[in-house]
């Protein structure tokens, strides 16, 4: 099989289409697009649960592995409060690599306001490098999907397409970026993007006003973009030109010949608005990087 997440027809006929009983309370399930579960507490009050492997970087595992699993909660327009973090160990790890892991675990924890409940934490020859597996939780009294798209509405990103992907290539790939020709000082912008990967402030300042919130990770924005689409119901014109590069980015993307479009791209976050309510978050929008429509 390739690399990557499964195809979206083999994950509905062998993976999505097994969900075990039926409760009526899991108001969103499974599904190829959407970020999060919505469980129904109450009549005003919803729990969103996602859990998430973070595989992709050995130097920022830690930050990857609240920023990441936060992010999937905080696009419902919930805030994030809890995480259950099961660390898998490869036999060469060292005690040096479990203190970076997990004070970066704790200082972005503490960032966000959320806590680390518990987990797992072991050292096993069933991988080769460190994997974090890391369940995400949050209250809300409202919720957000992927699907809420509706013709007219506003597109909007944040932040730089494929910024996920530079930190990582920035910092577990330095030496070969060097060797490629990247600058020192391109080299520092892109690994300080690891602390830019959180959508939680934009996601909970737009729940009130989008119809449809997501988390672009791999695939890249090319790919949320069509997920939302899809989710939808609903075609997503994109003007190329407009979706934001950071030059670091793009320099790093080419020396790997990535398309930044189509890469790692947590720190983005596609949100849906009515086109009228647009003009309201100029001000955040200018804050966030945003090109305003």
């Amino acid at each position: 099989m390739h690399l990557g997440k499964l195809p979206p027809e083999v994950l509905q006929r062998l993976v999505l289409s097994r969900r075990g009983a039926f409760r009526g309370e899991v108001l969103v399930g499974p599904a190829v697009e959407e970020d999060a579960a919505i469980i129904r507490l109450s009549s005003d009050k919803y729990l969103a649960v996602h859990t998430d492997p973070i595989s992709g970087s050995i130097k920022l595992l830690g930050y990857l592995a609240v920023y990441v699993p936060t992010n999937d909660i905080a696009v419902r327009g919930i805030e994030p409060m809890w995480l259950s973090v099961a660390l898998l160990l490869p036999p060469s790890a060292r005690e040096e690599d479990v203190d970076v892991i997990t004070r970066q675990i704790d200082e972005a924890a503490k960032r966000l306001g959320v806590a680390v409940t518990g987990g797992h934490t072991e050292v096993t020859t069933a991988v080769t490098r460190p994997v974090a597996v890391v369940t995400a939780m949050g209250l809300g009294q409202r919720y957000v999907t992927t699907a809420g798209a509706k013709p007219g509405d506003v597109v909007i990103m944040t932040k730089s397409a494929g910024q996920e992907a530079a930190s990582i290539l920035a910092t577990d790939f330095r030496e070969e970026a060097l060797k490629r020709g990247i600058g020192a000082d391109t080299l520092k912008k892109a690994e300080g993007l690891a602390l830019e990967v959180s959508v939680v402030k934009e996601a909970l300042t737009l729940a009130d006003i989008a119809t449809a919130m997501h988390d672009p990770t791999e695939g890249g924005i090319a790919n949320g973009l069509a997920e939302m689409a899809y989710a939808s119901g609903v075609s997503i014109v994109v003007d190329r030109g407009r979706v934001v590069v950071y030059r670091e980015v793009e320099a790093l993307c080419k020396a790997f010949g990535i398309d930044p479009l189509e890469t790692l791209s947590s720190g983005v976050l596609l949100a849906a608005v009515p086109r009228d309510r647009v003009r309201e978050l100029r001000a955040d929008l200018k804050i966030w990087g945003c090109p305003t429509p």
